[in-house]
């Protein structure tokens, strides 16, 4: 199935990696992803840059730690998706995500935000998920996860829900490599 027809879509909802604590003086939205948060996005990235359907479009909010994260994922994809940072994935609640989402006509859409809006977001639009995924996604979502949700309508029409098809976390991903070297 064409993941591009008009009648499906493809969102990818990824938490910024982990940041670095705020130094004194430092606002919030200008702390850095830390040591583990660079290793943890190359991580998540190296297993994306793997996905079928590429994204088309990239959503980023402005913080220092989400542009970081989405320079991270760009330096391991093939070819360079449009980018459009946003400064209103700051602050605003997971009904500005999922509208914001439902405005684009490029699918697959990868967003790049933060929590508790990532993982509000994740539920709402999967909210009628039964799968491992979802199991997964109940258990919170962590800096660096990334969820993927398909739906057999086009992006206006998201808000009706879809399916979960994987939620992935840096752990997961380092359990998977250690299965796999035994």
């Amino acid at each position: 199935m064409n993941k591009h027809a008009s009648t499906t879509s493809t969102v990818y909802l990824l938490r910024h990696a982990h940041s670095a604590w705020a130094r004194p003086g430092q606002r919030d939205f200008d702390r850095p992803l830390d040591e583990r948060g660079v290793g943890d996005a190359n991580l998540v990235a190296a297993a994306f840059a793997g996905v079928e359907q590429l994204p088309a479009i990239i959503l980023c909010s402005t913080a220092r730690r989400c542009q970081q994260t989405c320079e991270i994922i760009l330096s391991h994809l093939p070819n360079s998706p449009n980018v459009q940072s946003r400064d209103e994935l700051y602050s605003n609640d997971h009904a500005y995500y999922v509208e914001l989402l439902s405005k684009q006509s490029e699918t697959p859409v990868l967003l790049i935000g933060h929590n508790p809006m990532v993982e509000d977001t994740a539920r709402f639009l999967s909210s009628s998920a039964k799968n491992r995924a979802a199991e997964r996604l109940q258990k919170g979502f962590p800096t660096a996860g990334l969820a993927s949700i398909e739906f057999d309508v086009s992006m206006t029409q998201i808000k009706d829900g879809g399916h979960l098809a994987e939620f992935l976390s840096p752990k997961r991903l380092r359990k998977k490599a250690l299965k796999f070297e035994s």
